[in-house]
């Protein structure tokens, strides 16, 4: 790693890549779009751990306020394009770092006090959030493939109707709280 890019209120570590074939300066021009076409306002770090193909990506904030900063650390393999290994993939981008600009919008409100940090969310939780998050990304215009999210939702809570009805629900949803968000709650 070497180096932060930094593009307005958008930063990206490292500033050149050497495992992957990314360039900061396209990804901050991503962010800083699907930003503003999220309505998110506040400044954001973004660090890629370009050592690894895995897909972890997780985000924080420094404050719980309009104004903090939100941190964002992703595995290389959450920003690949699927079809052409070690290069960016936009869309998958968009998704991964979408997913995590509206988890830290919602943290930023009330009903969101009680979420875990990203790192402690059980397996169920992360995913009832992710079907959340990708509905209203792709509400706000992003590239999303439903069935890949019904899939997921499904393996963490089953194979039923009743399950399929609480995707629906919160795919669905524009302004739930977290005490919303798991089936039964």
């Amino acid at each position: 790693m070497s180096g932060t890019l930094v593009a307005g209120k958008v930063t990206v570590a490292p500033a050149q890549f050497v495992h992957v074939k990314y360039d900061a300066a396209e990804i901050a021009a991503l962010v800083t779009d699907l930003a503003e076409q999220l309505g998110v306002s506040n400044p954001i770090e973004l660090t890629i751990d370009e050592t690894t193909p895995l897909a972890k990506i997780v985000s924080e904030l420094d404050a719980v306020s309009s104004d903090a900063v939100i941190r964002i650390a992703a595995q290389s393999g959450a920003l690949e394009n699927t079809k052409v290994l070690t290069t960016l993939g936009p869309v998958q981008t968009k998704v991964a770092v979408g997913r995590m600009l509206l988890r830290a919008r919602d943290r930023m409100r009330d009903d969101f006090a009680d979420a875990p940090a990203d790192n402690d969310l059980t397996r169920e939780e992360n995913a009832a959030w992710d079907t959340y998050c990708a509905g209203r990304l792709l509400r706000a215009g992003c590239e999303i493939h439903e069935q890949r999210w019904r899939y997921n939702h499904r393996n963490r809570f089953g194979f039923s109707d009743a399950v399929d009805t609480d995707f629906d629900r919160l795919w669905a949803a524009d302004d739930l709280g977290w005490a919303c968000l798991i089936p039964g709650t």
